[in-house]
């Protein structure tokens, strides 16, 4: 019964988040993602990365004595049918400016289109609620009917709202294994790469979430909190805590799982509540002791004969 009580307490830590996402009212002015106004804040980067142009003017003689060189060689050796039988020189090109430029665009161009995709259902979503309000249902006579009607306009309501998600997800695959194909080191650590990365597993995860997609989160969620300043959100430990609870919750219930890996899950899901609660209230605060109970009240259960 105390499993169940902080359970559903550690639900109950992490509802504000999912609220936000779906709040009882359809969320019509909740959005989720981007200020709405702003759809799209990486324009600053005009889809690139980094300049593709290379300033000569900072080149060593014996720099620009190579570069003048290979690209006589390429001019010579020019075919456009070439194709790599060892793939050691093609890897090498993932490493260029070119190549990360086009991924960067590629993604960028896809989470846009996760994020239009929400922006339109969002539309569609205010659009139905707001014809269903106004539309005259004269031939409802019992009570039962309009609850009937109520019921069918909620369920295509998640529907639309489910369809939506999935093809946002969809977009924001592609967004992250577009950027996963940059290999550079020092390209992935310029500002707009890790914007748009941080921006592209933010929106993975909530509607991941949304989908019940739990577990699939975890990792995604552990990428996220180690770039740059990521870790000081408390809502990715929020949604960490309640991932984690997820998990200890079904080996706990149904047995998917070992002992030990519930125990890991139940130690887990306490560091990130506890982390959340840090962030968001403090550690003098009373929120943030209140938490400390309970996740010690757990600690105890966990080591109880």
């Amino acid at each position: 019964m105390k499993k169940l009580t902080l359970f559903a307490v550690i639900c109950a830590f992490s509802s504000v988040s999912v609220w936000a996402q779906n709040p009882p009212d359809g969320g019509n002015n909740q959005p989720d993602y981007v200020n709405p106004a702003n759809p799209t804040p990486f324009e600053a980067t005009p889809g690139e990365l980094v300049s593709e142009e290379i300033d000569t003017s900072k080149l060593t003689p014996q720099e620009l004595e190579i570069r003048n060189r290979n690209l006589r060689a390429e001019e010579l050796w020019k075919n456009a049918d070439y194709r790599d039988y060892n793939k050691a020189f093609s890897e090498l090109h993932q490493l260029s400016r070119a190549f990360a430029n086009n991924k960067y665009r590629l993604a960028l161009s896809a989470y846009q289109s996760g994020v239009n995709t929400i922006i339109k259902m969002r539309d569609e979503v205010e659009l139905f609620r707001k014809q269903s309000a106004e539309a005259k249902n004269l031939n409802e006579k019992w009570y039962w009917q309009i609850v009937d009607r109520k019921a069918r306009e909620e369920r295509q309501i998640n529907q639309m709202k489910r369809r939506a998600k999935i093809e946002a997800v969809t977009y924001f695959t592609r967004a992250i294994n577009h950027l996963d194909e940059i290999k550079n080191p020092d390209l992935r650590e310029k500002p707009a790469f890790k914007r748009l990365l941080s921006a592209v597993y933010r929106n993975w995860v909530m509607y991941q979430f949304d989908l019940g997609n739990l577990p699939q989160c975890i990792p995604i969620l552990e990428l996220y909190i180690e770039i740059d300043e990521n870790e000081k959100e408390y809502p990715a430990h929020k949604y960490l805590a309640q991932c984690y609870a997820f998990q200890e919750r079904m080996i706990d219930k149904y047995g998917v799982g070992t002992e030990d890996q519930m125990f890991r899950f139940r130690y887990k899901k306490n560091v990130h509540l506890l982390r959340a609660a840090e962030l968001k209230y403090g550690k003098e605060s009373a929120e943030y002791k209140h938490v400390v109970n309970l996740v010690n009240r757990d600690e105890i259960i966990s080591v109880q004969p």
